[in-house]
């Protein structure tokens, strides 16, 4: 017999949202098209699978366009900007400036609890996760990795626990997140490896705080395209208000 389970419930209103979301577009031209990517949901849509997506929804929302192409990956549960190409020269710069680390992106996070630190500097090597089909880890047999986090502010969040129903109120702290690296995972792994973990981090947080979403969010990104100067993306933050 199935047995219609909580995180079954959980899938199925993110899908009603989802259906039901007008994808905002942040910055659009010939060759580019960034949107503010919606929180719990992917990028592709997979074999034998009919779940919204963020390719099922610009084919509804935007059928003049022949092809997106993309340039790069959000996880599922972060939101926020997301870059595609419009055509091959375009998503051939793209990769470029990818590989080489030119590209400039800033995450905003809500973290478990009140960094003692105003910045931090992480240098710690990421690799898969031996345990563990999905998740990865911080091990000295990884690829290099480095982050950037800056505390923005210092408060608390007020959320309806998710399952039990149930008011609960938290010490947070909203940092901004500078990658130096791409590696999977790689900051939610840093600010667990700083004893603060991402809210509403299913995979990592050693205390899970069950509310609506992960509190990752792509804020902003920076291409330096050559004879045009900075091409600059800002995707709205989600947790203006979230914090007191």
């Amino acid at each position: 017999m199935y047995v219609f389970s909580f995180f079954s419930l959980i899938i199925v209103m993110s899908e009603e949202r989802l259906r039901n979301t007008k994808i905002q577009v942040v910055y659009r031209d010939d060759d580019w098209f960034m949107i503010d990517k919606p929180y719990d949901c992917s990028i592709q849509n997979y074999a034998n699978r009919s779940d919204t997506s963020v390719e099922s929804l610009l084919k509804d929302q935007f059928p003049e366009i022949e092809k997106f192409r993309n340039v790069h990956q959000l996880d599922y549960a972060t939101s926020g900007v997301f870059v595609l190409a419009l055509n091959k020269k375009a998503a051939a710069l793209a990769s470029r400036l990818f590989s080489e680390r030119k590209v400039k992106k800033t995450y905003l996070a809500l973290l478990q609890g009140h960094l003692s630190n105003d910045r931090y500097f992480v240098d710690q090597p990421i690799d898969d996760d031996p345990n563990h089909d999905f998740r990865m880890c911080v091990s000295s047999t990884g690829r290099p990795a480095q982050t950037t986090i800056e505390v923005l502010q210092r408060g608390y969040y007020t959320y309806k626990d998710e399952k039990s129903g149930l008011e609960r109120t938290i010490p947070v702290t909203k940092v901004s997140l500078s990658p130096v690296s791409g590696r999977r995972h790689q900051l939610r792994l840093h600010t667990n490896h700083i004893g603060h973990s991402i809210v509403g981090d299913y995979n990592y947080e050693e205390n899970y705080t069950n509310t609506f979403r992960m509190m990752l969010h792509a804020h902003q990104i920076v291409f330096p395209l050559p004879g045009r100067g900075e091409l600059k993306a800002v995707a709205e933050d989600p947790f203006a208000d979230l914090v007191v």
